[in-house]
């Protein structure tokens, strides 16, 4: 396998601080109420947290944990451009109704996130094998 481009951690820095910006410009605006869109907006945060826990318990440098971090972030609003309306009206849903398997994500959506998500993050790991 290609070893993965030298990226100094000031850049990865940056681009994990884009990539959380970006998800939160890509979901926040679909929900539906405040609740929601504080709950969509703790998901970086929490993110942040499993990976800053990992890392410490596997002894991760920052060089690694940072491109799995911004894998796991940037994967999501990847997963589904282009269904952003679908998105806004499944929120909606569950906002006045609660969780229903009637309200689930069309198959396409489903596909398309599931497989976006799984081709970053195996990007995200394969930058992360730094020597």
């Amino acid at each position: 396998m290609p070893q993965p481009p030298v990226i100094p951690l000031t850049a990865w820095w940056a681009v994990a601080v884009a990539a959380t910006f970006a998800f939160l410009a890509f979901f926040v605006p679909l929900m539906p109420n405040r609740r929601y869109r504080i709950r969509i907006a703790l998901a970086p945060f929490a993110a942040v947290l499993l990976v800053a826990v990992s890392a410490l318990v596997k002894h991760h440098s920052a060089e690694v944990s940072l491109p799995l971090y911004t894998a796991a972030i940037i994967g999501f609003p990847l997963g589904f451009l282009g269904r952003r309306a679908e998105l806004r009206e499944k929120a909606r849903y569950a906002a006045e109704h609660g969780s229903s398997p009637d309200n689930a994500l069309s198959k396409g959506a489903q596909l398309q996130a599931v497989t976006v998500i799984i081709v970053v993050a195996l990007i995200g790991s394969w930058l992360s094998m730094v020597d």
